[in-house]
């Protein structure tokens, strides 16, 4: 009897001690949860000020692209002011999202994130809204300037600079001959193209960072649980 209940003790003392590293594995694995997922929020929040500021800029070149519509379609006389917006109608913009902590998270293994909407959200954000933004939208924008709009805009305009009151050098354009755009049905649909392009990347960029927002929120409501 007195045997038998040394290796009962025993038995429960290792049962105990495995009981005890579980629950210190599973302390560790929160910890790292917890520090990955203030990491990605650290992320998201910073990939929000990039991204209002890509739909700022875009806003303000689709306001150029559509000035210029504008002054065609209703043949205007030749203004100054589109000197800045023929300079800029064909720029595109590059869009890097920050991805260091939900790139760390895979290192470490997404099963990470405990909480399955959540990393599922995450992986979406991630791996398809970011790569959607930077691939698909940036790759047709692009192929559109350098096989389209650029080489036309190089054949028809010609750019100048001036300074501002700050001897801050600006870059202008001006086309050979204004007039000419009244009726140059290339130069228009070339310019609607590009404005299309534009709202689409507005629409989505605004779409995104609600989404972003959204996701921060989940991961506050996590962090505190």
């Amino acid at each position: 009897m007195y045997a038998l209940g040394e290796i009962v003790l025993i038995v429960m003392g290792i049962l105990l001690a495995l009981h005890l590293d579980n629950i210190n594995a599973d302390k560790q694995a929160r910890e790292v949860e917890t520090e990955m997922l203030r990491e990605i929020k650290s992320n998201l929040a910073v990939n929000i000020v990039i991204l209002e500021r890509t739909l700022s800029t875009e806003s303000e070149y689709l306001h150029y692209n559509e000035m210029i519509l504008d002054y065609l379609d209703n043949r205007e006389p030749y203004d100054e002011e589109l000197d800045s917006a023929f300079s800029v109608y064909f720029w595109t913009i590059s869009t890097n999202p920050v991805t260091g902590g939900y790139e760390f998270l895979k290192s470490k293994g997404i099963d990470l994130i405990t909480n399955d909407s959540l990393r599922n959200m995450i992986s979406f954000i991630f791996e398809n809204e970011f790569s959607i933004l930077k691939n698909e939208n940036e790759v047709w924008s692009n192929n559109l300037q350098q096989t389209i709009s650029y080489p036309y805009h190089v054949k028809h305009f010609r750019r100048h600079f001036t300074t501002d009151e700050n001897n801050i050098e600006i870059e202008l354009a001006k086309p050979f001959d204004y007039e000419s755009l009244f009726d140059d049905k290339e130069f228009k649909s070339i310019n609607t193209e590009i404005i299309s392009n534009r709202k689409w990347n507005i629409n989505s960029l605004q779409n995104l960072i609600v989404e972003i927002e959204e996701l921060i929120d989940q991961i506050d409501s996590e962090l505190q649980n």
